[in-house]
């Protein structure tokens, strides 16, 4: 019979040949065959079909998804405000995940505003009317058309925010512009991730323009966005002068807010975020709404 024990290869396995994989990083162990087949087996058992279209996506996030889903079905009338939830238990067997998973996306719902909880009744649907706060999905999880309404929303607000910027920066407030912009092309020069001081030049226009709900809400886009913006960043630097064009984006924005010109700002920021939704495949193009409502397909 083979020597059990305790290695470095953690917990008691049975000690041959392979239990040990020589040169592997302390703590590592050696991944049975079977260890990889039941994990394999766990996750094909929890991609579970939400709808015909929809499922559950290992290996996080299950509340987050479960709560998208019932909000998505609020907002379509499938939940008509004053109807009772079905049960926790009932939601549960319905999506096939744990009732602590159930339990965690309704108390995000009524947190929003979504539902409310009446003793006896269970989870009453308020509605979209009586939503709270404003979600916003990390942008690697957002499908392209959702990604692509948010850089639309983006634009508009980061245009006006630009604007502002020019009318009400202090000489603080302008240096510190200064600073990321120095910042982000030392980034191109030496080609080194400049993504943090991207997102703290756009930041920093949202605090200049004085409103504290617009700084407030692009400081939560803007966190929701970063690996999106890291990855547009990171697609760009493999374009031989596209680093520069994107610098020089932001230098146009720059240099209309420090001459205190709010048009000249709104326009620059507004090209410069078009570009960016159009270098991520994300242009939605000015004519569709045209195109919807005239049945056109030219």
């Amino acid at each position: 019979m083979a020597a059990v024990g305790r290695g470095r290869c953690g917990p008691t396995r049975p000690q041959g040949p392979r239990a040990c994989q020589p040169g592997g990083a302390r703590g590592e162990r050696f991944r049975f065959p079977l260890d990889l087949l039941r994990e394999e087996r766990y996750k094909a058992a929890m991609a579970v079909r939400l709808s015909d279209n929809q499922a559950l996506r290992p290996p996080r996030g299950y509340p987050e998804q479960l709560a998208a889903l019932l909000s998505r079905q609020i907002a379509s009338g499938a939940f008509p405000p004053g109807t009772r939830l079905p049960s926790e238990a009932a939601l549960a067997a319905r999506y096939r995940v744990s009732r602590s998973v159930v339990r965690e996306a309704l108390s995000q719902l009524k947190y929003d505003g979504l539902l409310v909880s009446r003793q006896g009744f269970g989870a009453i649907v308020v509605g979209s009317s009586g939503r709270r706060s404003f979600r916003v999905a990390e942008g690697s999880r957002l499908k392209p058309r959702e990604l692509a309404d948010i850089y639309e929303m983006r634009a508009i607000l980061e245009a006006e925010a630009a604007a502002l910027a020019a009318l009400r920066r202090t000489p603080a407030q302008l240096r510190g512009l200064s600073a990321c912009l120095g910042r982000m092309a030392r980034a191109v020069e030496a080609q080194t991730d400049g993504t943090r001081h991207d997102v703290r030049f756009h930041r920093a226009l949202a605090r200049m323009s004085g409103n504290r709900y617009l700084r407030d809400l692009m400081d939560y886009l803007h966190s929701r966005l970063f690996q999106v913006i890291q990855t547009a960043r990171t697609h760009s630097s493999r374009t031989s002068g596209l680093p520069r064009l994107v610098q020089k984006e932001h230098e146009a924005i720059f240099a209309a807010v420090a001459a205190g010109d709010a048009e000249g700002a709104r326009r620059s920021c507004l090209a410069h975020l078009e570009n960016a939704a159009r270098r991520l495949g994300l242009a939605r193009g000015r004519r569709e709404g045209a195109r919807r409502g005239s049945g056109s397909h030219a």
